[in-house]
């Protein structure tokens, strides 16, 4: 059975390794790891109970294992959102060349807003998640199938955000005294060099700190605050990363770094989501009873004999 696809993305000269695994081109490591998982479970040589255990061992080998491979690597998974970003954007240019071969596609193609299509998309893609690799007779057009949704999805993103993440200005709703709409802001500049690099550290480090990789976490966040010490969004994770650090081995100096760079996120940008969620967390540490302070493993040291209430106070015996 020959693996080549040659549709959706495919067709651009790019692997959709999200078709592969079955997940959406947002999904974090943590969903691609768990849609993985089901899959591995279901293929495996030593548990599969699919009657084609050749082919199942043949797709899992040099299809599905190679794929997550790719998107579970941090750093390659930083690399491979770059060229997904490219490729949105020669969609756009080609636009007229796309064809489309499922009905599903097709359909998402032609809804009007952006909010729509994800949540079509999502929707369709969940449902072909949940049977991805049952049928392998068909593992190659489902994968081609999810590979259209996806090419559909980047192209409709891309043009709205000109450029994948980044708003585009939206027509103001409010009006002048003289009954003229009120101009939106323009959308921001696009990103310098320097901000993509600390985009790329940042995101290393979120996903190290899922494996709780605690030590590369902080080394990817102070590369990235070396090219921008005022970056909010880091010192929040920085803070993060301690944190979790602090509630499985308690020390005072993971509280102390903590606040620490709690204090600068909060004073460079107290309203970024990120900033928020850590504030909220370290709050809530801070309201327990221990506030996540070190429990001593010493044995409580026992009084004097005859010191009592007040040889504790006035210096027991002497």
């Amino acid at each position: 059975m020959s693996f080549e696809i040659q549709r959706g993305l495919f067709g651009f000269d790019f692997t959709d390794y999200h078709a592969v695994i079955g997940v959406s081109v947002d999904a974090n490591l943590k969903e691609i790891r768990k849609q993985y998982l089901s899959i591995a479970r279901r293929l495996h040589p030593d548990v599969c109970r699919l009657e084609n255990k050749d082919l199942a061992q043949d797709l899992l080998s040099k299809l599905i294992n190679p794929a997550y491979a790719k998107l579970s690597n941090e750093r390659d998974f930083v690399d491979y959102g770059v060229l997904l970003r490219m490729t949105g954007k020669r969609l756009v240019e080609e636009s007229d060349q796309i064809s489309l071969e499922s009905e599903a596609a097709r359909a998402l193609l032609e809804l009007s807003s952006l909010d729509q299509v994800h949540r079509e998309y999502s929707k369709q893609l969940r449902e072909l998640a949940q049977h991805h690799y049952e049928d392998l007779s068909q593992a190659i057009a489902q994968i081609a199938t999810l590979s259209e949704l996806n090419q559909v999805y980047l192209l409709r993103r891309t043009q709205n955000d000109g450029g994948w993440g980044r708003p585009v200005a939206k027509t103001s709703n409010k009006v002048t005294s003289t009954g003229k709409p009120i101009p939106s802001p323009p959308p921001p500049p696009p990103k310098t060099s320097q901000e993509s690099l600390v985009d790329n550290y940042y995101n290393r480090a979120l996903s190290l700190l899922e494996k709780h990789s605690f030590s590369s976490a902080r080394k990817e966040l102070q590369d990235a605050l070396k090219l921008e010490q005022g970056n909010a969004r880091c010192h929040a994770l920085m803070a993060k990363v301690y944190l979790i650090q602090n509630e499985q081995k308690a020390a005072s100096v993971n509280l102390t770094m903590a606040k620490s760079h709690l204090s600068k996120a909060v004073k460079t940008d107290p309203h970024d989501p990120v900033v928020i969620e850590v504030r909220k967390l370290y709050n809530k540490m801070m309201a327990r009873p221990t506030s996540g302070k070190p429990i001593s493993k010493k044995p409580a040291k026992k009084p004097e004999k005859g010191g009592g209430l007040f040889g504790g106070l006035f210096g027991g015996k002497k």
